[in-house]
């Protein structure tokens, strides 16, 4: 799956707020904290087999990163765990020297939230400024200047029943 993610080109936005895929909350309530937590030390445990430095976090250490990890990060999707790990194997958060262990995983997770919460903040931004654009669009197809508003208003004064009709709907 990591690898799937990264050829799909999403960015950390589009699965951060995709609402379909789980977060590990909704899959600990629906399967248990130790699920979640199994399934975690699978995806932690890939990075010691990939970066074959020889000493890797043994099972207390995954078990234990696992735990903190479900319960700091409750808020995370399972995509976005798997985007993580595999942007830590390519080196995206600077490489493995000697043992791999919990704290470098942890502080390079402490940087993936960072750009999550950057690229985030990027993509509402872009959603507002779609979305002013669409008001504006809008206005303009469907709004009238005061000249015209004022004869309108004129018209229907006069009893012009299209007048009348036409200010009902602009209001």
């Amino acid at each position: 799956m990591q690898g799937k993610l990264l050829t799909e080109h999403l960015s950390q936005s589009e699965l951060a707020l995709n609402k379909r895929i789980p977060t590990l909350g909704l899959l600990s309530s629906i399967f248990g904290n130790e699920n979640v937590i199994i399934w975690l030390k699978i995806q932690f445990g890939s990075v010691n087999d990939y970066a074959e430095q020889g000493i890797g976090m043994n099972d207390s250490q995954l078990s234990e990163l696992s735990t903190l990890v479900l319960a700091e990060y409750y808020y995370l999707n399972a995509a976005e765990i798997c985007l993580f790990i595999a942007r830590l194997k390519l080196g995206k958060y600077g490489q493995f020297y000697g043992a791999i262990g919990g704290m470098k995983i942890s502080s390079a997770l402490l940087d993936y939230i960072h750009e999550r919460k950057t690229d985030i903040e990027r993509a509402e931004r872009e959603q507002e400024r779609i979305n002013r654009e669409i008001e504006t669009d809008e206005r303009i197809k469907n709004g009238i200047t005061f000249a015209q508003y004022i004869e309108l208003k004129k018209q229907a004064e006069n009893g012009d029943k299209n007048a009348m009709e036409q200010l009902k709907i602009k209001h």
